[in-house]
């Protein structure tokens, strides 16, 4: 979907992955919209805790590890989402890349 500006999806496929960061407490219920889109995994994260969501037969379901990108695991994304203010941003980031480095090479 490269140079698209605009998305229309009655024509174009649904995102594989929708990130929700959500630090206030929301009345809408986001599942069920996200679910009527067709985007096949949720990742939420309402500053505490970090999910991950993978849409079975329209029903959002929790799992451990990503469908998409399944060398992240929800635990995995939580620890450098709370180290976010214990370091800099650019250490942060070495250090996730590092870790992905890590990954792959296992």
């Amino acid at each position: 979907m490269r140079g698209k500006v605009q998305i229309d999806l009655l024509v174009d496929p649904p995102p594989d992955l929708a990130i929700e960061i959500d630090i206030t407490s929301s009345s809408l219920d986001k599942l069920n919209i996200y679910a009527s889109l067709g985007v096949g995994e949720l990742w939420r994260f309402n500053g505490r805790d970090f999910l991950i969501y993978i849409l079975q037969d329209g029903i959002y379901e929790i799992h451990k590890q990503s469908k998409v990108l399944p060398i992240l695991g929800a635990c995995d994304l939580l620890y450098f989402l709370q180290k976010r203010g214990a370091i800099g941003e650019n250490a942060l980031i070495r250090e996730f890349r590092q870790w992905l480095d890590n990954q792959v090479k296992i």
